[in-house]
């Protein structure tokens, strides 16, 4: 990604030769970045989920809505798109995180000089980091105190603890989106 690279040609020895910055052939060759493979591939799986849930959202909605013509509601159908809804949010995070999907305001940064602008980038982003990170952690500990209440929803009448422990997956893969970001920030890639 911001690697220089010049291409000679000597027309007395016809061959190419590439020559490439030093310090980024270091950093470029030799293995693949994990860290960023596993955040790519797990929010894209993430994604692919909340695509899903969206999908099933839909075909739920427009199957009760043709089904109340003709007799009862779908028992359950609330809670179901509610379920649904809260899977398609929170999966999605991340992979809108690495694809810029969300609202960034940079009306004021990019008036300030190149590594303040990396600073205060890298400050907001360690705020979020630490902030989705306790949202995560949060929402698992609210999981488990479901679990062991034995809270079940009204209508089904049934445990929804592990959706509310997925979800907190959600908030864990934004932070691995936003830490790769900044990482990226500080190389100079983004």
């Amino acid at each position: 990604m911001g690697t220089e690279q010049s291409i000679q040609l000597d027309t007395e020895n016809p061959k190419v030769t590439v020559h490439k910055d030093s310090a980024d052939a270091l950093s470029n060759e030799g293995k693949p970045n994990i860290f960023f493979k596993i955040t790519d591939s797990l929010n894209r799986g993430l994604a692919f989920i909340a695509g899903l849930s969206l999908i099933c959202m839909m075909l739920l909605v427009v199957f009760n809505s043709i089904k109340r013509l003709f007799s009862d509601p779908i028992a359950g159908t609330v809670e179901l798109v509610s379920w649904l809804g809260a899977i398609t949010a929170v999966f999605s995070l991340g992979y809108a995180q690495l694809h810029k999907g969300h609202v960034f305001i940079d009306l004021l940064i990019v008036k300030f000089p190149s590594g303040l602008q990396k600073l205060t980038h890298s400050m907001v982003n360690v705020f979020s980091i630490l902030f989705f990170t306790m949202a995560g952690w949060q929402i698992t500990l609210y999981g488990m105190g479901l679990k062991e209440s034995g809270v079940v929803s009204e209508t089904m009448q049934v445990a929804f603890y592990p959706l509310v422990i997925l979800c907190s997956i959600g908030f864990f893969s934004l932070v691995l989106a936003i830490v790769k970001e900044t990482v990226e920030v500080w190389k100079g890639a983004k």
